[in-house]
Order: structure tokens, then sequence, then C-alpha cells
């Protein structure tokens, strides 16, 4: 895999290489933006050979897309910051602790870019709840524009893996609900809150997308495919637990 990236991107890289060694959050306005979507996964596989996250292949990925005409997007997740639930986090983990309740694919078996839409729902083996801890290395998260953000790995910051159900080859995706808890308080409750409803289709387009990065998708990925409950911003100290009824649910403890 191509670790290298763009002259023009060394200072991107060099930038997040230094927030994520030092947790110090830096200036998304005064870095260069990747000029597509290619650029954007130069810098991730430059961290991620700089940063060591990966042994052979990575085994989680994050997915998703700004709707199902757009192109999606996609990062793999450091297996380090893969947690089993319930999970802690020691105080100063993250530079923010922002929240999304989330519903993951776990394989069944490997998935190639050839792939029929058939064969990709008779890959997954099960459904699973997350919660994806959101840990952007920029000071101005709101303001970095969509290609930084690719390039941070979607903002990933930590991926607790909760409980599940096996895959039965659908989900009523628009009746499915989803439950976000602060210490035994529900703060969140949404109901088909995905606003892409059918999630299958994004594993298709990482099949090849992962493929076409060299670490194909095999059976025991991970894919958590996007929120289903906006994002919640949890502090330290708190307790938080997300449901999706009929499924599972994940906890993770701030401290």
């Amino acid at each position: 895999m191509n670790a290298r990236v763009p002259q023009y991107l060394e200072p991107l890289r060099d930038a997040l290489l230094r927030a994520h060694r030092t947790r110090t959050p830096v200036d998304a306005a005064a870095l260069p933006v990747p000029h597509g979507d290619a650029d954007a996964y130069a810098v991730q596989r430059a961290l991620a050979a700089d940063l060591r996250w990966f042994g052979a292949r990575p085994a989680a990925w994050k997915v998703g897309s700004a709707s199902r005409s757009a192109t999606p997007s996609a990062a793999p997740i450091p297996s380090a910051v893969v947690r089993a639930s319930p999970a802690t986090f020691g105080h100063g983990t993250f530079n923010r602790i922002v929240i999304e309740g989330e519903i993951a694919f776990r394989l069944a078996a490997p998935l190639d870019a050839a792939a029929a839409a058939q064969d990709v729902s008779a890959a997954i083996g099960e459904l699973v709840v997350t919660i994806e801890v959101v840990d952007p290395r920029y000071s101005d998260m709101d303001a970095a524009p969509p290609l930084l953000r690719l390039a941070d790995q979607l903002l990933n910051g930590a991926l607790v893996v909760g409980s599940g159900v096996p895959w039965r080859g659908s989900l009523d995706w628009g009746a499915q609900a989803a439950i976000v808890r602060r210490n035994g308080t529900i703060v969140k409750e949404t109901r088909g809150g995905h606003p892409l409803g059918d999630l299958v289709f994004l594993l298709r387009w990482l099949a090849q997308h992962a493929e076409a990065e060299g670490t194909p998708l095999a059976a025991g990925d991970l894919v958590t495919a996007g929120t289903w409950t906006g994002v919640y911003e949890a502090a330290p100290g708190e307790s938080i637990d997300v449901e999706f009824p009929g499924i599972g649910h994940a906890g993770a403890r701030f401290e």
C-alpha cells in the first residue's frame, strides 16, 4: 500500500501526526485541503503507516455517504481504539467526546469488489450496536470541510462494540428505534433515524474501496455505517448507553 502523499499535503499529514502524538488539536483553516478523495485517502494511508495502526490489515471500518446518490467515504479504524462494551476511557483520552449511536455489520464471509447485491447480504453475519466517539484533531471541527474530515479518518476517535443479533436478510430500517442515555436518563430518541434508509448498499461500495486499498474485506470484519442519533456531546464523568431495541446496546464510561 502506497503511504506517500502529494507534496502539497505534507503539511496536513505532519499536522495530523503531531495532533495524534501530542493530543493537541490543530487549526483546520491553516491547512491545505485535499483536491479530491484520492488525495485524502493518501493522507489516511500515510497516517496509518507512520502511527503503525494496523498489523496485516484493518478489521474495522466506518463508512457513510451524504446521500444514496453521492459517492460514499470510508476510513479504517485503528485496532487500538476498537473496544468491547462496556468500555471505560480515561480522562483526557479525547479532545472532545462526541457520541454517535450506530449499527454495524459484522461479516460472516469475505466480500470482494465483484460482489453482487445478493452476495453482499449473504456475507453479513450479524448486526451490532456501536458507539462511535468522534474525536476531531481539528480545533474547529465544524469549520473543517469534508475532505479535511476524510483525511482525518472521518474524525473517528474510538468505536465501542456492543451486542447484536444475527442478520436475517432484512431490517425494517424506517421503524428501527435508537435511544441514547446519559447516566441512565434518555437524552436522545429516534425512529428510522438514519437518513440513508437501508444501509446494505454501503457495504458493496466499501468492498470495492477496501480492495482498491489493498485490504479486502474478510470474515469477521466490522463495518459501522453512520449515526442514527445525530451527535451528542458528552462530558467527563458521564456514562453513555446506546440502545437499538430488538438489536442490542453498547455502553461507555468517560472518566
